[in-house]
């Protein structure tokens, strides 16, 4: 496999992980503000959807993409990509149903499919992308060059 493809493929893997770990948080946060305070279930899903954002944000800035970017500068474009994704999502399922007569069940399948590739195309393009200056280099090749450079300077003083 090329080293672009299986890069590539780390990134969906992650992304996945992060998807299914972000998903048990959000509604484990939904069942105990429900259980435990109460909540109504919609300000529970909510708070519980804020929730598992939050930690969709933290871990695929930090492990998917490897962001070293200001936090100010990834968290407005990922939520711009998240309500995106969601628009289209919502479209979809949406027309499947209206127009199509698609089982609602696989309607949301395909919803769901579409909402999760589109976040992270979005994310990988637009979101996390590598900067403009260097069109080839991803997030971990940048990294990885910032580091070599700074051993080479601390080999060639030393």
């Amino acid at each position: 496999m090329a080293p672009g493809m299986r890069g590539l493929l780390g990134q969906a893997l992650r992304f996945a992980a992060v998807g299914v770990l972000n998903t048990l948080i959000g509604l484990a946060a939904i069942y105990a503000l429900m259980y435990f305070w109460r909540s109504g279930p919609v300000a529970a899903n909510f708070l519980g959807y804020l929730i598992g954002l939050a930690v969709s944000f933290s871990l695929n800035r930090l492990w998917t993409f490897n962001s070293e970017r200001a936090f100010a500068n990834d968290l407005p474009k990922y939520l711009l990509v998240a309500g995106a994704s969601y628009l289209v999502n919502a479209g979809i399922v949406s027309a499947a149903v209206t127009w199509s007569s698609v089982n609602p069940y696989l309607a949301q399948l395909l919803g769901v499919s579409v909402y999760t590739s589109s976040f992270f195309l979005g994310c990988r393009t637009f979101v996390f992308a590598a900067p403009a200056n260097r069109p080839d280099a991803s997030p971990t090749t940048i990294k990885d060059a910032a580091s070599a450079a700074a051993l080479a300077r601390t080999r060639a003083r030393g």
